[in-house]
């Protein structure tokens, strides 16, 4: 029964993660601009006269660090399900 708990609560946890990336590309306009995204490859931008980049908000990325320590808690989750018994 504590196998099946496991992979629930792994599954469980990947959906919430998933769902919760997924609303802060859309909350933070991620997939606004397809069209311009899609000649970055193409177009090599000049560096000549460029403004310098300002820094990323601290707001911005709570996020991604929170889904990032979700992820390493599910790691160390599993680690301790297989090697303590």
């Amino acid at each position: 029964m504590s196998l099946l708990l496991m992979w629930t609560m792994y599954a469980v946890l990947g959906v919430a993660m998933t769902s919760a990336a997924f609303i802060w590309a859309v909350r933070t306009r991620q997939f606004s601009s397809e069209q311009a995204a899609r000649r970055v490859p193409i177009e090599a931008p000049a560096l000549v006269d460029e403004e310098p980049a300002t820094g990323t908000p601290w707001h911005a990325l709570v996020v991604p660090v929170i889904l990032v320590a979700m992820g390493a808690a599910v790691i160390v989750m599993c680690a301790v399900r297989v090697y303590v018994k």
